[in-house]
């Protein structure tokens, strides 16, 4: 199976001067952990992706202002790609030398195409199940919301 089978097709996208409130917008709007920066949106070439985590601690954790600070200031910006055309495994196999769990796609001319999340390959790709791939389906699936604290949860009173 290829890539093109199971990535997302013309993800939203951000430039470095966009704020990272914007991205955690799109982010929302996509229902996505990560967009990747472009040079500009007419020639969409990757310079970056922002993860939500970029976010949490490249901006909030640091006090910085959401709306104020670009996101040329938190994304990450080594860029990993892959085409379309290239196998699942191959894809899996470059998260898994970098320790990612997404890489964007591009076309012949570095050009945006698509992103190809993790998730994407565990819930939608024609692998045969191993141990590890249960595993990686039950890392990926929504959990249930989290219950409020108890009351005994090691706090002295």
């Amino acid at each position: 199976m290829r890539i093109k089978h199971v990535m997302t097709k013309d993800p939203l996208c951000c430039v470095e001067s966009d704020s990272a409130q914007h991205a955690a917008r799109l982010m929302r709007e996509a229902g996505a952990g990560a967009i990747p920066v472009v040079e500009s949106q007419e020639r969409r070439k990757p310079v970056g992706i922002v993860t939500d985590r970029d976010l949490c601690m490249r901006v909030v954790a640091e006090g910085r202002a959401p709306d104020a600070t670009p996101v040329g200031e938190c994304m990450t910006r080594k860029v990993v790609s892959c085409t379309a055309n290239d196998s699942i495994q191959k894809a899996t196999e470059l998260m898994r030398q970098n320790q990612i769990r997404r890489v964007t796609v591009v076309d012949q001319d570095g050009c945006l195409q698509g992103i190809v999340a993790l998730a994407d390959v565990v819930e939608r790709g024609d692998v045969k199940p191993t141990e590890s791939d249960d595993t990686l389906k039950k890392v990926s699936a929504p959990s249930a919301v989290p219950s409020k604290p108890r009351a005994d949860s090691g706090r002295a009173a």
